[in-house]
């Protein structure tokens, strides 16, 4: 089934005009059943004649007395808000209806819940929603793929997107750039009084032109959402009347009904711009226009009649600019008026292939892209044919442009995209022969809205103007600048440092080798009186860090390096390579450690400060004595036993905690050595006393993987190269 109904944007141009009653509605919900069916009556009404904006009223008077409505008047409560491009109440409405994705909603109420959780982000919830829909399995897929939602931002940093004070309270689209000169659709209200359908036709959309040099200078704003909404805040609706756009209306919004009783709006005086001249014969709307090299000027109109059923379709016309304004207007022979439109139109440079936008029968999905060729100006139009399917699908593709470089511009709801219409781009050969796929527009361009009418000032597409109603759900028009990445010519240097493990002071001298496993080469460096040393890195690689210093214990790691094309000189700074103060004999004492009177178990509080040697014997390759000694009160019999089995039940707790019984010698020296004159027969303190009750960790040698003894260090030099076989077997092995 083909989705005929799709989000209420502004699909061209408007197909009829309807009357907004006036009158301020009284209050409904009085409980009395016969004014509440009253209301009911007046609210179908209303929605029966397209009167969406009203309908939506009497169905909430309505509903204020309702405990459990019918399931009918809020899904037709639900499609005014969508007709009227009230997204937020739309959704409410509609996740009141369904709180889940529900088998028993209508192909087109799952479109419709699938692009709204979508508008607000909600890319899960939309996933849910769209599986199912003819046309729409790539984009629910996608919608379910959050990497490649992240690939649709992949340069926004680049895009500079700004607000352009061309706008008005009012709709403004289609913007077409030509001649230095912006030619853009609106329908804010002129002077003038026309008439329609009973109704002042000031909303019609009309052609407006203004040089691109005034738009250029100090006319735009940066785009955020606090400086978007205040320009946006003070906004009234967008159209007076209801208007019917394929298949959608798309009316007012908050309007006072004291509106209606203005026989017609004033021009507004700070209206920027001007109307095409030679337009005034065209009855109705005017709008998405294109321009060929040759002046001859397309765009998009009603038909003069609509027809039996009211609908005023629309077809293609064209003119000829000249300085007096667009001249020969003649209508295009494409279309029906009583059975399809033909829109949007855009010519290539030298006017002879002619793309446009249908809902023709019997095509792939609601509207399609189609084209029409002619060998020069002088031979008439051919047949018109559809683009590939490349680029027609079960959903909607429209607003196409082509630029002077040859590229097709075009809006999709349908290919995968971040939600809404999104631009698209592919070369028009490729268009019509089928090759490649197109290519997203990434965000800020696309977005979670609606996004289309490209048009660009340069043949590179770097700069110009599109259309989005990404801020208050209105049609306004934005400028576009692409910035081009730098040529990167920097270069990534490695720096990093070399410390004593316990003082963190500088080793001056040291040796690292950089492994670069993808290479197989290893550099060398010495550090300087900072400890620091400095590689030049020119590719992504996997390489192993290893400082040696003769008076201290080896100190590696492997990592990744990551080497991107950059600006300028990058620094990459690595961990600090830490050694070891690992010379024999070096000494620490354990402080803290104490054991119960006459005891050697190791008690509790004791337990972290071993936990302390633990991790230097896992980090360092050492063999140690760990010591105990006492103070001078008792028998030097007593207090050598007791020591040796104080140090002995230390060493017994590491080597339970996994070290090598190998590595860890318990030796108890009793009152041996005493730190101070406390000796037998000396009266002393109990602090004296305690200074000499300890807990010593002595460097006793290092272990097979942690000596240095296995290189000269001395005989590698500041920046040699050498190969793997220069160093011994398993030099980087335990690297981690």
């Amino acid at each position: 089934m083909k989705l005929t109904t799709i989000k209420p944007i502004v699909f061209g141009l408007f197909f009829s005009l309807f009357l907004i009653n006036s009158g301020t509605l009284s209050s409904q919900n009085s409980g009395n059943k016969v004014a509440a069916s009253i209301v009911l009556s007046k609210a179908d009404l209303s929605y029966q004649d397209l009167k969406y904006a009203i309908a939506a009223d009497y169905y909430e008077s309505y509903l204020q007395g309702e405990i459990s409505p019918a399931k009918e008047v809020l899904l037709k409560l639900a499609d005014c808000y969508w007709q009227m491009r009230k997204y937020e109440d739309a959704l409410r409405l509609y996740k009141r209806i369904y709180p889940a994705a529900d088998p028993a909603a209508s192909e087109k109420e799952h479109f419709r819940i699938g692009e709204l959780f979508a508008r607000f982000g909600q890319y899960s919830q939309a996933s849910e929603w769209l599986i199912g829909v003819n046309g729409f399995a790539s984009k629910a897929n996608t919608y379910a793929a959050n990497d490649q939602l992240n690939t649709m931002k992949r340069d926004s940093l680049r895009w500079k997107v700004q607000y352009v004070d061309i706008n008005t309270p009012y709709r403004e689209f289609s913007p077409f750039v030509s001649n230095k000169t912006l030619f853009f659709s609106s329908n804010k209200p002129l002077a003038v009084k026309t008439k329609a359908f009973g109704w002042d036709g000031n909303n019609f959309a009309r052609l407006w032109q203004i040089p691109v040099s005034s738009i250029d200078s100090a006319m735009a704003y940066t785009v955020d959402n606090d400086t978007a909404n205040k320009l946006l805040s003070n906004k009234i609706a967008k159209n007076i009347a209801d208007v019917y756009e394929c298949g959608d209306t798309k009316s007012n919004v908050n309007i006072k009904r004291t509106l209606a009783k203005q026989s017609y709006l004033k021009a507004d005086t700070n209206l920027i711009g001007s109307i095409v001249p030679g337009l005034n014969t065209v009855k109705f709307n005017a709008g998405a226009i294109s321009v060929d090299n040759n002046n001859h000027f397309y765009f998009s109109s009603n038909y003069d009649k609509p027809d039996k059923n009211g609908i005023n379709r629309i077809r293609l016309m064209e003119g000829l600019k000249t300085e007096l304004g667009v001249t020969t207007i003649k209508a295009l022979p494409f279309g029906d008026p009583n059975s399809y439109s033909v829109m949007h139109p855009a010519i290539n440079s030298d006017g002879t292939i002619l793309v446009f936008s249908s809902n023709k029968p019997n095509g792939k999905g609601g509207y399609d892209l189609y084209y029409s060729q002619r060998k020069d100006l002088n031979q008439p139009w051919d047949s018109i044919k559809a683009l590939s399917d490349k680029i027609n699908t079960g959903g909607n593709e429209v607003f196409p442009s082509i630029a002077t470089n040859g590229d097709l511009y075009f809006s999709s709801d349908a290919i995968p995209g971040l939600g809404g219409l999104d631009i698209f781009k592919m070369s028009l050969n490729d268009a019509i022969v089928g090759n490649s796929d197109p290519i997203h527009l990434s965000y800020p361009i696309n977005s979670t809205s609606d996004d289309f009418g490209w048009t660009q000032k340069d043949s590179l597409g770097q700069k110009g103007f599109f259309t989005s109603d990404r801020f208050n759900n209105d049609d306004n028009i934005y400028s576009f600048a692409y910035v081009e990445p730098l040529k990167p010519l920097g270069k990534y240097f490695l720096k990093g440092r070399v410390l004593d493990e316990i003082s963190r002071m500088p080793l001056k001298g040291a040796t690292v080798f950089l492994y670069n496993k993808e290479t197989e080469k290893i550099l060398v460096t010495k550090t300087d009186e900072n400890g620091n040393y400095t590689y030049s890195l020119t590719k992504s690689a996997e390489v192993v860090l290893k400082a040696v210093e003769k008076e201290h214990s080896n100190n590696c790691f492997a990592t990744q390096f990551e080497v991107r094309p950059v600006f300028k000189d990058t620094l990459i700074t690595p961990r600090d390579l830490l050694l070891g103060r690992f010379k024999v004999g070096y000494k620490w004492k354990l402080d803290n450690i104490h054991y119960n009177f006459d005891k050697f178990f190791i008690r509790a509080d004791a337990r972290p400060i071993l936990d302390s040697v633990l991790r230097v014997l896992n980090t360092y390759p050492s063999n140690v004595e760990l010591s105990s000694h006492t103070d001078s009160r008792g028998s030097i019999r007593y207090n050598d036993r007791l020591s040796q089995h104080r140090a002995d039940a230390a060493v017994e707790y590491l080597i339970k905690s996994g070290i090598n019984p190998k590595r860890i010698t318990a030796k108890g020296y009793g009152e041996r050595q005493l730190l101070n004159k406390c000796a037998d027969g000396v009266k002393c303190s109990e602090e004296e006393h305690q200074a000499n009750r300890r807990t010593e960790v002595k460097i006793t040698g290092l272990t097979e993987e942690g000596t240095n003894l296995e290189i000269n260090p001395d005989k590698f030099v500041d920046g040699q190269e050498i190969e793997k076989s220069a160093l011994p077997n398993g030099f980087f092995d335990k690297c981690k």
